[in-house]
């Protein structure tokens, strides 16, 4: 291949330019777009320039016009004189390039037309024609709308491609599959469903260039009849004759017990009906395939001159015969499942086309699969199609190419290469690693075969140094070092002489990590992952250091170091290591963010602020990734009311900051009150907070779309449910902008197209492991094929594994070749070492599971190109320090406009008066603080009961929910039992307060509520409701309001009432009624329980005491509440009395006879309806 030079370079037909790492594929790309402009007087948007990322086309852009503008830049500061004597050269700064694109531009025009050219081309940039592949697309289908037979105006819009998807896979498995008996026999036996056939062919929708071979389904029928006649057949004889010549056959080929398994396992599924085809074959057949039962294999394998009946040889039919018709019937079966399969399929892309037709909505794809159609031969407007993007374009330069796939090369083939048009294909095929994303590596190959007498090359690497460069060429130095013989190493030379560390240490630096022969795969894991942190350590202890501009030098900083991983699992491996040494790191890879805990973290905080009754979501949030409460501490907060109270007002503020200010508001002012931010900080966790930053910010922006609350949770949702399903945007990958200082774990996928100083590649030993999966594709005689798992023959395996393997040295590749300065380089020997990329580089792939023989490879290899070579010892856990603090990023809100949806609120008694309190407490900031004789308290010795009564049971919270929980569940049924556990799991003795509360479950019951007598005994079960949980909508819920209700309150009620404060609620009410009772006469008793201790004996518990307690705890607000609630039930249900009756139970003063610890209101409902919404 030619060196390519991008100003001598023919201007026609296909030119292909392959560019290795690091050899500057962007700077020729500009430069040629630079001559094109200058010498050839383009106008910027005649120069289509296509690459595959957003992120890689934004470079561009600036790359692009930075050129322009460093040539315009030249041209203004000299003069008409400096052209003519020739000084154009100083102003070019050693700028060779731009020497001679200005000099070969000024002779075919003048400087004064050139300068204006240059002047329009830097100001009409934003017109130049650099899109990814699916906008230049987009571009095509709007510009070109009838040609392409499209809507004129589609819409992108993922969102809905997925149940479309499966609404047409549904449709097509209703059509044939459920009213098909064979077929919804094998589905059902399968476990297979339109959502599993579907998740296996989804990948190969949009890639109609597959070829498939559509298996006869039609024999399925035929050979399952065979096998279930066969079936049905009686083998008792046949059983019988086989043991009776078992003496006379090879012990080795029929061996006693694995023929009585196989005759025990066909007893055990001994049925009219057979077992699955495939299980009865297995079952017979040998490991060879073979079947035993067979007159010849009988024959083939009796003992020499041993005598047998041949009648017995013949009675063995039936068992030969099922063993066959089983096989029949098994490889039918799946020939005629891979034709259904084949078949929904071709459904789901016809039917996808017929609803293109009607509706304007596109995936990514789809603009990719429109082009394609509308060049295609058979379109009717193709030829015009093509001149028309051809005279549009003049010129074509495609960008990472090796990330092309079949139909995108035919496009760019027929709408430039055949139309004459200049095409530019720039890639490079050994680091083309994006397969998963559907990348075909052989269209590459093919476009590269296509170009065969217009290929270039770059030859200079302008990334790493001598050393490093000659020892990755050494290591890719063997035949076919990319397994497929049409991936070719060229060799380039490295731009720097030496390097930038001042330590001396060697540019590659092999660590081989086994101790012993036979170790575990999952022992070397996690010993690479201590021995990369240890090696880690010791190049940030400071006697490591790298050279900088103007002769200066700085120690290696964490920011220079990156580790480059396969998998995101052996990065967090990494991750922790580097932990337990205090330093400092971030995993990145091409992660959604909404894949994230913050992102999970900040659905549950949305959820939360809407319905902050939910204990189950706060429990979540406070176990994340934001809070990290241990189990005993989400223990000890379920146990008290009063700080889940705080949490649910808490909610409510960021409710209301929500309405007011917007999400970002809300969620900033919600981690403020709760030092979420500080926590994160003080834990050195940078990355969690720029997680959640960026959710934040991507909130922030979404509702600005005006959503309300509840839509923008759903959107959220989504987001996250799309994220883990793979589908996402690009402005949703993990942000780095914080992580300038952080050692750098980077998956490879994630790293290319990067570079860095110090490169580890602990995992590089690794093999990548055989192609999964139901369904293959396969490259045979210039095509791609879709092929069943179950139809690759050994020929079909072996081309998969070698293929395989080519990507898994392309990810070698791309992974090395990040290193600026220096490179670690990890071995090992394991048991499947021999798949692995290194092992087949060093010719090794036979010793790459023994230990000895695999180590003198690497030691010799070593050896040869001066690496330097370290067997494992174990790292010092001596940690390095950790790096410099950095500050961090600071983040500004954006303004919001005023939201035009009503916030709901939602809060219950609790959350009332702790809202109250804190008004309290503001305006009790104001006045001065009391003398200190106003706040003194005698205090006053309780002394214990004698005996256990139930004065002397604790009091608190525990003892609160304790006895609650003992009322709600055994208060009627009375079992001892029952009561013991409650007990016991509330954390009391139940051997000394069982009877006890006994005692008080009997007084409860039999304490008289009514004026006649009636206790909570007389009501039947079906006139109680127990612990009924409620949600009131109010629309305008008030102090005054509450106030008003209490004319008949005594004194000391009506006073606490009046010093109660709280905002009026305009949403919803929710709490808990204790006890709802009805009897047949329509009386109905709305009872709470409260365990408070008003004194050490029954006495204290006087009405003048209980109306005490009533204030002080402002329980007749929570009567209103659940007054209220509970007559708005009985009025929906049309059964409202006139009177409800209000029964507080104190229980430690009830005695069972009297009046005593029942705290009694009695309302007219009439007033509780004028509170109905």
């Amino acid at each position: 291949m030619a060196v390519f030079d991008p100003l001598a370079v023919p201007l026609d037909g296909t030119n292909l330019i392959e560019a290795s790492a690091g050899t500057g594929k962007t700077w020729n790309i500009a430069a040629l777009f630079a001559r094109l402009v200058v010498w050839e007087q383009a106008d910027v948007a005649e120069i289509l320039v296509v690459t595959f990322t957003k992120a890689a086309t934004a470079e561009l852009k600036t790359r692009l016009r930075a050129r322009l503008d460093g040539a315009l830049s030249v041209l203004r500061r000299c003069a008409d004189a400096d052209f003519a004597d020739g000084a154009l050269a100083q102003y070019c700064a050693g700028d060779d390039f731009l020497l001679r694109l200005l000099q070969g531009g000024l002779a075919r025009e003048g400087a004064a037309r050139l300068m204006l050219r240059l002047q329009a081309a830097v100001s009409g940039f934003d017109n130049a024609a650099v899109y990814t592949i699916h906008g230049f697309c987009q571009r095509v289908l709007q510009d070109y709308a009838f040609f392409c037979q499209v809507p004129f105006e589609i819409e992108l819009d993922e969102s809905g491609e997925s149940g479309r998807q499966l609404a047409f896979a549904e449709d097509f498995w209703r059509k044939y599959v459920a009213d098909d008996a064979l077929y919804a026999e094998l589905a059902y036996r399968r476990r297979h469903t339109p959502q599993t056939v579907l998740a296996q062919l989804r990948p190969f929708v949009p890639r109609p260039y597959l070829h498939a071979d559509c298996a006869d389904a039609g024999a399925y029928a035929a050979a399952r009849r065979e096998f279930e006649q066969c079936w049905q057949r009686d083998r008792a004889d046949a059983e019988a004759a086989f043991w009776r010549l078992h003496p006379a056959l090879n012990g080795t080929r029929f061996r006693k017990n694995t023929f009585a398994g196989k005759f025990a396992e066909l007893a055990r599924n001994r049925s009219p009906y057979p077992p699955a085809p495939a299980a009865v074959r297995d079952c017979l057949y040998n490991r060879n395939g073979e079947n035993p039962f067979a007159e010849d294999f009988v024959r083939a394998n009796l003992k020499k001159n041993a005598a047998v009946p041949e009648s017995d040889i013949a009675a063995l039919a039936p068992l030969a015969d099922l063993a066959d018709a089983a096989a029949r019937a098994a490889d039918a079966e799946q020939q005629a499942w891979t034709a259904l399969g084949l078949r929904l399929l071709a459904h789901v892309r016809d039917r996808r086309r017929e609803h293109k037709k009607q509706h304007p909505q596109r995936v990514f794809d789809d603009l990719l699969l429109d082009v394609a159609a509308a060049l295609d031969a058979d379109a009717p407007h193709a030829a015009a199609l093509a001149q028309s993007l051809s005279r549009t374009w003049r010129f074509a330069l495609i960008d990472e190419f090796q990330d092309t796939d079949p139909l995108q090369y035919a496009l760019f083939r027929t709408a430039f290469a055949d139309t004459g048009t200049p095409l530019f294909l720039v890639g490079d095929p050994k680091q083309a690693i994006y397969g998963f994303r559907g990348a075909d590596i052989f269209a590459y190959l093919q476009a590269a075969a296509d170009a065969a007498d217009r290929r270039y090359t770059l030859d200079t690497n302008r990334r790493n140094h001598r050393a490093l460069n000659q020892s990755i060429d050494a290591l890719f130095a063997r035949t076919q070092p990319f397994v497929l013989p049409q991936i070719a190493y060229p060799p380039v030379r490295a731009h720097r002489e030496h390097t930038r560390l001042t330590d001396g240490g060697a540019a590659v630096q092999v660590r081989w990590l086994n101790e012993s022969e036979g170790e575990t795969a999952a022992a070397l894991e996690q010993r690479a992952a201590e021995w990369c942190a240890a090696e880690t350590a010791t190049l940030l202890g400071g006697h490591t250091r790298i050279r900088g501009g103007h002769h200066t030098e700085r120690p290696l900083r964490a920011g220079d170091i990156a580790v480059l991983v396969r998998r995101r699992k052996d990065g967090e491996r990494v991750r922790r290591a580097l932990k337990k040494r205090h330093i400092h790191s971030v995993l990145h890879s091409q992660n959604n963010i909404f894949t994230e805990a913050e992102a999970e973290a900040c659905a549950a905080l949305l959820a939360f602020f809407l319905q902050p009754q939910q204990n189950d979501v706060l429990n979540f949030i406070l176990a994340g990734v934001l809070f990290e409460y241990p189990a005993s501490a989400l223990q000890a907060l379920n146990r008290d009311e009063t700080r889940r109270a705080l949490w649910t007002e808490s909610a409510q503020q960021a409710a209301d900051d929500w309405q007011q200010a917007g999400i970002y508001a809300a969620l900033q002012g919600f981690f403020a009150r709760h030092g979420v931010e500080t926590r994160l900080l003080a834990q050195r966790n940078e990355r969690a907070l720029t997680n959640l930053h960026q959710v934040m910010e991507l909130l922030a922006a979404e509702n600005e779309h005006c959503h309300s609350p509840a839509s923008l949770l759903q959107w959220l949702q989504r987001r996250i449910a799309d994220a883990h399903g793979g589908k996402g945007r690009e402005e949703d990958t993990l942000r780095l902008e914080s992580d300038d200082e952080l050692v750098k774990i980077v998956t490879v996928h994630a790293a290319k197209g990067l570079q860095y100083p110090v490169v580890l590649c602990p995992f590089a030993w690794k093999a990548g492991g055989k192609p999964q999966g139901a369904w293959h594709i396969v490259h045979q005689h210039g095509t791609a094929r879709l092929l069943p798992d179950h139809d690759a023959d050994d020929a079909v395996r072996e081309q998969l594994a070698r293929e395989a393997l080519s990507e898994d040295l392309r990810l070698l590749y791309v992974a090395l070749t990040r290193a600026e300065e220096r490179l670690y380089l990890y071995a090992a020997a394991y048991r499947d070492g021999g798949g692995s990329a290194p092992a087949y580089l060093l010719d090794a792939a036979d010793d790459a599971k023994h230990e000895a023989a695999y180590r003198q490879h690497w030691q010799q290899f070593a050896q040869r190109h001066a690496l330097h070579w370290h067997g494992y010892a174990a790292p010092a856990p001596a940690a390095a320090p950790a790096p410099a603090d950095t500050p961090a990023p600071v983040y500004r809100a954006a303004a919001f406009a005023p939201r035009r949806f009503r916030f709901v609120r939602h809060t219950s008694f609790t959350g009332l008066l702790r809202q109250s309190e804190r008004i309290a407490e503001r305006r009790l900031a104001q006045l001065p603080a009391p003398a200190e004789h106003e706040t003194a308290e005698a205090a006053h010795a309780t002394p214990p009961p004698a005996a256990p009564d139930i004065h002397g049971f604790p009091h608190g919270t525990a003892a609160g929910l304790c006895l609650h929980a003992v009322l709600e569940q055994n208060l009627f049924a009375a079992d001892p039992e029952r009561t013991r556990q409650l007990l016991q799991q509330h954390g009391f003795d139940a051997g000394l307060w069982q009877d006890t509360v006994a005692a008080l479950l009997e007084r409860t019951r039999r304490t008289p509520l009514l004026p006649d007598g009636t206790a909570l005994d007389a009501f039947r079960p079906d006139q109680r409701l127990t612990e009924t949980a409620f949600v009131l909508h109010q629309n305008d819920f008030s102090p005054a309001a509450f106030r008003a209700m209490l004319d008949d309150a005594p004194d000391i009620i009506r006073r606490a009432a009046a010093a109660l404060d709280f905002h009026s609620v305009r949403g919803y009410l929710n709490g808990t009624i204790d006890l709802l009772c009805r009897d047949r006469a329509g009386r109905t008793l709305l009872v709470d329980y409260k365990s408070n201790r008003l004194g050490d004996h029954a006495a204290a518990y006087t009405p003048a005491a209980l109306d005490a307690a009533m204030a002080e705890h402002q329980y007749c607000l929570q009567a209103v509440i659940y007054a209220l609630a509970a007559a708005r039930y009985l009025h929906r249900r049309g059964a409202m009395p006139p009177t409800l009756h209000v029964r507080y139970l104190f229980l430690r003063g009830l005695d069972g006879t009297s009046g005593r610890g029942v705290w009694a209101w009695d309302i007219d409902t009439a007033r509780l309806t004028a509170h109905f919404p």
